[in-house]
Order: structure tokens, then sequence, then C-alpha cells
């Protein structure tokens, strides 16, 4: 992938800052500072996803987490890593952001974007093709959104790395995501867990009985 230190220059701060409160402030150096090079050398060997693709943000904010952690010699449990991720989602900034969006009064905006990265797939999946596959079932359910991931490469990339242990944390991102944009997410299978897809229904959270 093309190394875009945006994404390393926004989350380092927020992940030492973590690392350190919830465990030493040299476990947070070291996690920093050696995981700046391991971002840029995971980029360096992960699939290319394709300039303007939409989903290509998830890989990049996957690898920054991952990278901090092998900075930090993977002295972290993948759990202890998940919480470092909340600390991050639910910083001050991020949090402001994602809850611009209120999944109350956007229900299909998930599947909208989906639909966006459906069409940029069709465009340029067959020069790309280490992407995510999405497929929908309008029918399955009425309220929010629903679709379904039967490739993930963030996935395969981790496998490939040895680093898949760290992917069940990296999932769980998705819930804490989509509760600040106030809503839930209903999942029953990923493909990190063995399963053949991830999948996502996700609702407002103030839909009593969605359908």
């Amino acid at each position: 992938m093309k190394y875009a230190g945006i994404y390393w220059a926004l989350f380092a701060p927020m992940m030492k800052k973590s690392i350190a409160a919830r465990h030493s402030a040299e476990l947070a150096e070291r996690s920093i500072r050696w995981g700046k090079a391991e971002y840029r050398r995971l980029l360096t060997r992960a699939d290319e996803l394709g300039p303007g693709n939409p989903m290509a943000s998830n890989a990049y904010f996957a690898y920054a987490f991952a990278a901090a952690w092998l900075g930090g010699g993977k002295t972290l449990t993948p759990d202890e890593m998940a919480e470092v991720m909340t600390d991050v989602l639910t910083a001050p900034l991020l949090r402001t952001f994602f809850g611009m969006t209120d999944l109350n009064r956007m229900p299909k905006k998930w599947y909208r974007d989906m639909k966006r990265y459906e069409a940029w797939y069709e465009k340029h999946g067959e020069r790309y093709p280490v992407n995510w596959k999405v497929n929908f079932d309008e029918a399955l359910h009425r309220d929010g959104s629903y679709y379904y991931f039967t490739r993930c490469p963030i996935c395969e990339f981790c496998a490939r790395e040895g680093i898949a242990e760290l992917m069940p944390a990296l999932c769980a991102t998705d819930e804490v995501m989509f509760r600040l944009q106030h809503g839930k997410l209903r999942r029953e299978h990923t493909i990190a867990n063995g399963d053949g897809v991830c999948d996502y229904w996700i609702v407002g959270d103030k839909v009593k009985e969605p359908k």
C-alpha cells in the first residue's frame, strides 16, 4: 500500500497517551518510537487496495494499531490492545467526528456507503482483486443497514504477517464506532473467528425491536 503518514500522525499521540495511562510511560514510548517504522514496513508489505477506494482507510486504521502493538514487542495482550483502540476511538477528537452521524436519523447510511464501495469495486476490482467482497440481502431486514463481506484483506494480511491474534480486537472496533454514531451493530459472524462471512446489521440505538 502507498504510505499515508496522516493516519500514524493522527493516532500515535492518542495511542501513546492510552498506553502510558494503562500500562507505563516506558512501554508507550517504545510502542510509538518503534511503531512508526513498523507502520511503514507493514504498508510496504500490504496488498495495494487501489486509488480512491472508499474502504482503504479501514486498512490504514488497522495497520496503525498493529504497528504500535508490534513496536511494543507484543507486550500488550490483544485484549489490552483492544482497550487502547477503544480509548483512541472515544477520545474527544474522534468521538466528535463519529458523533456527527446519527444512525437514528440516517438509518440507511452504511447501506448507501457500501453500495458506493460496491460500485468502486465493480470498476476497479479486476485490477485490485485483494479487496473486500461485499454482498447484500435487501429482503432480510427492514430496519437499518445490512450487508456482509466474504473477503477481508486486513484479515488475510494479518494472517500472512503472523499477527492474526490481533484481528478480534480490530473487529471489535466496529461496535465502538457504530455506538458513537448512535447505533448498534448486530453481528453473528466474523471471518477473523473462522466464519465464512463478516455480517453487519446496523440499526439506530433508539430502535427498540428492529426487524
